[in-house]
């Protein structure tokens, strides 16, 4: 039987650019509600948001998947995610806890550190998650919630511990026997659970099965590499047949996988050097509410582009400072993981 043979990534890709396009989309959806802003009636702004969701699920499976196969030790593995997954969000719960609900909350300090609600926001760090922090942004148009984006970290870090269950159970020993998983899965995800048949988006099965597809890519990394742009013809053709039949969320699970990836792995002049200053799409991402919130807080009277352009600022920042001083002095510390 054949065996997986490790793939390695160039490190000049595009994946950090997508990444940081896709973190900043979740920013701009999120955007509208809090700042109580009606979207142009052709825009879909959920889709947006959820659609940039979609893509760090497609990249993360395909990525994570391949660090299985360069080291496939369950140990290794499960320590490298949490080091890129906890430090930076303990980080950010305990800044919002400690610094952020005290300055902003309507109640005294002591009242506030007294308040259950205070101390339950550290179930964040147990990825049980909480929003709300006592009388914290309670009059913002989009009230009592101080990080509406942590909601899907737990949906990654459950696709991380099947991914590493499915490697210690051997499954991922041999090509064809992963990829058979994940077809499987897929075909169950589009004949079951899809919003085309069920009316209904379940996201605990929905984004699951945008990792899956990024996992089966990784699976046949070797394969697809050579054939990458038949690959993403194939999934257009396929994605633009189901959209034209009225299945657009199947059609969009068909489409964004293959091409994401297929971009991804190429090394463009300008993209390839996003992460020249850092990885900072994960603290984007995890910045990016809270500081809306606080933004909208301290000067509601702005209007929606202006606010925009002072959030995507700061929280770009935001992101620089998390990885400059979380993010990357603890990933260092995966030499160790040999």
């Amino acid at each position: 039987m054949e065996r997986i043979e490790p793939q390695r990534l160039h490190k000049a890709n595009n994946f950090d650019a997508l990444r940081l396009v896709a973190a900043f989309a979740v920013l701009f959806s999120h955007h509208y509600p809090v700042t109580a802003t009606v979207p142009p009636s052709w825009m879909n702004v959920a889709m947006i948001g959820g659609v940039a969701v979609m893509a760090f699920f497609v990249i993360s499976g395909y990525l994570v998947t391949i660090s299985w196969f360069s080291q496939p030790r369950l140990w290794a593995f499960c320590a490298k995610r949490a080091l890129r997954i906890w430090p930076a969000l303990a980080t950010v719960v305990l800044l919002a806890m400690l610094v952020l609900g005290p300055s902003i909350t309507t109640l005294p300090l002591r009242e506030y550190f007294c308040h259950p609600m205070t101390w339950n926001y550290l179930h964040n760090l147990l990825l049980d998650i909480r929003f709300n922090l006592p009388d914290v942004f309670a009059a913002n148009t989009y009230p009592n919630t101080v990080n509406g984006s942590l909601w899907t970290i737990p949906m990654e870090v459950s696709c991380y511990a099947a991914l590493a269950a499915a490697g210690t159970l051997g499954l991922l020993r041999w090509r064809w026997v992963w990829a058979c998983c994940c077809l499987a899965y897929l075909l169950w995800f589009l004949t079951q659970m899809t919003m085309d048949l069920r009316g209904v988006m379940t996201h605990w099965w929905e984004f699951p099965a945008y990792f899956v597809f990024g996992s089966l890519i990784a699976t046949v990394n070797g394969w697809f590499l050579r054939h990458r742009f038949a690959c993403c013809t194939a999934a257009c053709a396929a994605g633009g047949l189901l959209w034209a039949f009225g299945f657009a969320y199947s059609a969009l699970l068909l489409f964004l996988p293959a091409v994401l990836v297929g971009v991804g792995t190429l090394s463009w002049p300008v993209l390839r050097h996003a992460g020249g200053w850092g990885d900072v799409s994960y603290g984007v991402y995890l910045y990016a509410f809270p500081i809306q919130q606080t933004v909208r807080h301290l000067w509601p009277e702005l209007g929606f582009s202006s606010s925009l352009v002072l959030v995507a600022t700061l929280t770009l920042l935001a992101g620089w400072l998390s990885w400059q001083l979380v993010e990357a002095p603890t990933l260092r510390l995966k030499r160790f993981l040999r």
